[in-house]
């Protein structure tokens, strides 16, 4: 008879283990239940965004409108630290950091019910901000448990891009003045750029630095581009070039180098400010 004694046991988790002894793997890997599934920080977003679209800055005002988004989007940032302290294990916890880009989503989704009344971009932009305050945590979990692989990568990357868009256009655009684009400029490409370089598994103190230096060089773009000119071509030559910074520091400074993806970054980077120094020559159209 078998005793139950752990000489005696087979089935898939005996001939597990005893492959992991064999080749000297003690660590056991990290369950799924490990990280729960979104639903409590997509159900945020959700509630995150019909309080925003609750606040019209026609009946608040913009000021009122702004102090009341940015205390929205500082509570959400605790709820989601919070939330992460109470269900996940400390080694599994992903830290403050995953709140960088849902917060810039905040202010983006804002953004966009400020500039437009069209719901067929409404909708689409309260739709990406429920789903990055959702699922840009969850991969943090997957990160923490090291199994974010390429595709939560990429979704990452393009869930930056997406949120970072509105806001540059806004900056670049010419409707705001020069002290709110300043602001809306530098915070938001702090954050998203925070994010993106964490997603390179930088040092955090190293991949903050570095983003406040993106967020100054194209924050001082203010400064030297004209209020007046093609407000959409110039936010995308400026977007493009913070791909290209953004990639370059990278690729300088992540463990595994890649000399040809760093000169593909250094081409975008190229490209977009010789087109933007083109810009300036030319004065925009004026």
């Amino acid at each position: 008879m078998d005793d139950g004694s752990p000489e005696r046991r087979r089935g898939n988790a005996f001939y597990a283990q005893s492959a992991r002894v064999a080749l000297g793997l003690r660590t056991e890997p990290h369950a799924l239940s490990d990280v729960p599934l979104p639903l409590v920080h997509t159900a945020l977003g959700i509630a995150v965004c019909a309080v925003v679209a609750a606040l019209r800055p026609q009946v608040l005002g913009l000021r009122t409108t702004v102090i009341a988004t940015g205390s929205l989007a500082i509570a959400t940032a605790l709820t989601l630290t919070l939330y992460d302290w109470l269900v996940y294990q400390r080694r599994l916890r992903h830290g403050v950091a995953a709140t960088f880009l849902p917060v810039a989503a905040i202010a983006a989704f804002v953004v966009v019910l400020g500039s437009t009344g069209d719901l067929s971009l409404r909708i689409p932009a309260g739709a990406i901000t429920a789903l990055v305050i959702g699922g840009v945590p969850h991969l943090g979990g997957l990160r923490a448990t090291g199994r974010e692989g390429s595709l939560a990568r990429l979704l990452r990357d393009g869930a930056g891009i997406v949120v970072l868009a509105p806001l540059l256009l806004a900056s670049f655009g010419g409707g705001l003045a020069t002290s709110s684009s300043l602001a809306l400029c530098g915070c938001g490409v702090m954050l998203v750029s925070a994010d993106a370089l964490l997603t390179e598994e930088l040092n955090g103190v190293v991949a903050i630095a570095i983003a406040a230096v993106i967020a100054a060089t194209l924050s001082g773009l203010l400064l030297i581009l004209p209020a007046s000119g093609r407000g959409t071509i110039r936010a995308g030559l400026v977007l493009v070039l913070w791909y290209g910074l953004r990639g370059l520091a990278a690729g300088l400074l992540s463990r595994g180098r890649s000399r040809a993806l760093v000169v593909e970054y250094l081409v975008f980077v190229v490209v977009a400010a010789a087109a933007i120094a083109a810009g300036v020559w030319r004065g925009w159209g004026a």
